[in-house]
């Protein structure tokens, strides 16, 4: 295959590509400082994650006028600050939390707060063009396009903000992109483990096949209840004694593995957007959740 031209972007910390119209970077630079935190504190209605990557951000511009940013203080703003945020899931640690710790009490007291303390967000990405917005749409991600062996020309990764829940657990919003001569990929990712009670993944995909004059946007959130993942830990071989009644967890700590899992184990797609909640709440279903939204966008010059 014959790579289209294209432009490699670097300055700095950042970087990208240009081609066919459309110009996409990122910025990757260190935590946020003591000065950085404490005005991020003034303008966050929850505390600060522990870890804070305010400037790290990545950037979809196309000579359309439609531009698309990814930046962790938008997708804080969008962690729901009520005093009632954590209800749902305080109700499943303290059933989960009571069985195996006598002082279950203290440690609820000690790592749930007034505010969805899990830092759960449904943010999809910042529209900053206002002549574009995003519909409802039947148009799908070409998943079989995505397969190919296709070389690439552009691929970076990113971290916005990732809190470790007290111990209990983490929660990370990450970004991944990967640019093809064909098509491009972007996912932003909210992963969650909070330790002996759920997984939540929330995936936003924005998908562009070059050529066409669209832009997908696809939002998927997926709640499964800790025990059923882990159930799906890799066994030992029978032949390896070494490794006989050890459990190896680390696969949990993996945002890949565990979202695999949660599609294997956990209920299908809706049968349409059209069925999906519109809401995201943050709270423990049983056996599972899948919510569903798919829009996109057109992108003629």
């Amino acid at each position: 295959m014959t790579n289209p031209p294209h432009t490699l972007i670097s300055n700095g910390p950042e970087k990208g590509i240009n081609l066919h119209g459309w110009t996409i970077t990122t910025c990757k630079t260190a935590i946020f400082n003591c000065g950085e935190l404490e005005r991020a504190s003034q303008e966050l209605a929850v505390p600060n994650p522990e870890m804070l990557f305010g400037n790290n951000h990545l950037t979809m511009a196309h000579e359309s006028g439609l531009k698309i940013t990814f930046k962790a203080m938008d997708a804080l703003q969008r962690v729901d600050a009520s005093p009632n945020a954590a209800e749902g899931i305080k109700v499943a640690c303290a059933v989960h939390w009571a069985k195996n710790n006598a002082e279950a009490a203290e440690k609820i007291k000690d790592v749930i707060k007034p505010y969805d303390w899990t830092y759960t967000t449904d943010y999809t990405g910042t529209v900053e063009s206002a002549a574009q917005s995003f519909q409802t749409t039947r148009d799908t991600i070409n998943i079989e396009q995505l397969k190919r062996p296709d070389p690439i020309l552009f691929y970076d990764e990113l971290v916005l903000y990732e809190d470790e829940l007290a111990d209990n657990g983490t929660a990370m919003l990450s970004l991944r992109v990967r640019v093809m001569p064909t098509c491009f990929l972007i996912l932003l990712r909210f992963f969650l483990r909070v330790d002996d009670v759920l997984f939540r993944v929330n995936d936003t995909r924005l998908y562009h096949e070059f050529g066409t004059d669209h832009l997908v946007r696809e939002y998927t959130s997926r709640d499964e209840e800790y025990s059923r993942i882990r159930g799906k830990l890799p066994k030992a071989a029978p032949w390896d004694l070494r490794k006989q009644g050890a459990e190896d967890l680390s696969s949990l700590t993996d945002p890949n593995w565990v979202s695999a899992t949660m599609t294997a184990v956990g209920p299908s797609a809706p049968t349409t957007v059209l069925d999906s909640v519109a809401e995201l709440k943050p709270s423990l279903p049983s056996p599972g959740k899948y919510l569903l939204i798919r829009e996109s966008v057109k992108v003629t010059a």
